[in-house]
């Protein structure tokens, strides 16, 4: 009976790795061509029905109800498999989304040299960086044509607030204000430096948090927000 059940087991393992270079497109003329976004979904269901056979024959006992009570979870193992792969891209942005309340404004560097931002608990994008030599938390803002530090923020990074020329006018959500333009000599994000940028001054009390704008975002390659993160390209 044990050379039975392994001799099984053998032929599982041929009949999965046949499928295997099937569905890889090993037999393909251009093998290059295969899909495996297609293909993927495939090759789970048939790794998992592997798993389920092979070790419901490898480990079952000859009792028969701790034998159905064995194939029973190995079975319910490869449900989760193959629900997991299926959701694998619901259960990414759940991730993204709790790193983002966990540690807002953390800016996560990426392997293909991309920088992630996650949303935060209220769905907006915030990031911490590096101005002059400072640390700065801003909420990153679409709508604001130039970055624009609170007062508190200038100060932390060296700039003489008092000295400062309000006289700049600028159109919020709040309506009109008046603001002092000063230039910042770098701004850096997880490595990632912008030299030489114009920005704003809001007086004492005027702004709640930086606004890293439009300005900053223009001098990136690209930018673009998906599955709940927004990708900034260097």
């Amino acid at each position: 009976m044990t050379a039975l059940k392994y001799i099984v087991i053998a032929g599982l393992g041929v009949f999965m790795a046949g499928a295997v270079a099937y569905y890889i497109g090993f037999w393909d003329q251009d093998p290059a061509t295969a899909n495996l976004d297609r293909s993927g979904p495939q090759l789970v269901k048939l790794s998992a029905l592997a798993l389920i056979l092979g070790a419901s024959l490898l480990f079952s006992p000859r009792n028969l109800g701790t034998a159905l009570r064995s194939m029973l979870i190995w079975t319910s193992l490869g449900v989760i498999l193959v629900a997991g792969y299926a959701m694998r891209y619901e259960l990414e942005t759940v991730f993204w989304r709790t790193v983002g309340v966990l540690v807002p404004g953390y800016a996560i560097e990426q392997n293909d040299g991309t920088i992630a931002l996650v949303q935060d608990r209220s769905g907006h994008f915030t990031l911490d960086a590096t101005v002059d030599g400072a640390p700065v938390h801003f909420l990153v803002d679409t709508g604001a044509s130039m970055i624009t530090l609170t007062d508190e923020d200038a100060r932390a990074i060296g700039l003489d607030t008092a000295a400062l020329n309000f006289r700049t006018p600028v159109t919020t959500a709040n309506g009109q204000a008046l603001v002092a333009q000063v230039q910042l000599d770098t701004v850096t994000i997880a490595g990632s430096e912008l030299r030489r940028l114009r920005a704003f001054v809001a007086p004492p009390g005027k702004l709640r948090s930086s606004l890293f704008g439009m300005n900053a975002l223009n001098r990136l390659a690209s930018w673009r927000v998906e599955k709940g993160r927004m990708i900034l390209q260097p």
